[in-house]
């Protein structure tokens, strides 16, 4: 018969390997999606193979599809991952929570964006700017518009519909991360949060609500 103390050790011991296993996915895939990134600057999306990218990243050929079943499904995981940390690190209010300053949350909320966008420039440069990846950034965009209607959802009325604005707010913002982008990031991040809300974010509140 096993001893209590002789469970708790095979327990703790499972959950070593567990953790270890876990932690060696995570680098396996950071690793591929790094390299993948890299290439894509310097190549384009088109032009990179699923060999290129486990040779640069030093990973088996092989390990690349206990992962993943090809470079697109890859790229949206690595994608989607960057909306989901956007928005946490946004932390944007839901339209019913009473907020006494709107212009001063969303023009900080905005400044936050660039500011992640300066820190991390070469996804968003792969992401936005090369034309063979509009694949990838329509189901990223369907995501942001999702996530969106549901910070809209909680006005009591509006005046436009939440999917339509939602579209709107999503695609104007998409456009001028790329224009920031493409003309080298001219501005700071806190003017970008400025123009953010002042040309996307308050026309639409103003719009939607008649406030």
């Amino acid at each position: 018969m096993i001893k209590y103390g002789a469970l708790i050790a095979i327990s703790q011991s499972e959950c070593h390997i567990i953790m270890n296993t876990d932690r060696r996915i995570r680098r396996t895939q950071k690793l591929l999606g790094e390299a993948l990134i890299a290439l894509v600057l310097e190549k384009g999306y088109k032009h990179i193979t699923i060999q290129d990218v486990t040779e640069r990243a030093d990973i088996g050929y092989r390990t690349f599809f206990r992962h993943y079943n090809g470079l697109d499904e890859l790229f949206i995981e690595i994608a989607q991952a960057r909306v989901d940390e956007l928005y946490g690190i946004l932390d944007l209010p839901q339209a019913y929570e009473a907020v006494t300053d709107h212009v001063r949350i969303f023009r900080e909320s905005g400044a936050t964006l660039f500011r992640h966008i300066q820190e991390s420039p070469k996804i968003f440069r792969v992401l936005l700017l090369d034309n063979n990846l509009s694949f990838i950034l329509e189901p990223v965009m369907k995501m942001a518009r999702k996530k969106n209607e549901a910070l809209l959802s909680g006005l009591p009325n509006s005046n436009i519909a939440i999917p339509i604005a939602a579209n709107h707010i999503i695609a104007a913002t998409f456009a001028l991360m790329r224009w920031w982008l493409e003309n080298d990031m001219p501005h700071p991040p806190e003017k970008m949060g400025e123009i953010f809300t002042d040309l996307i974010v308050q026309p639409t509140w103003l719009a939607m609500t008649r406030e």
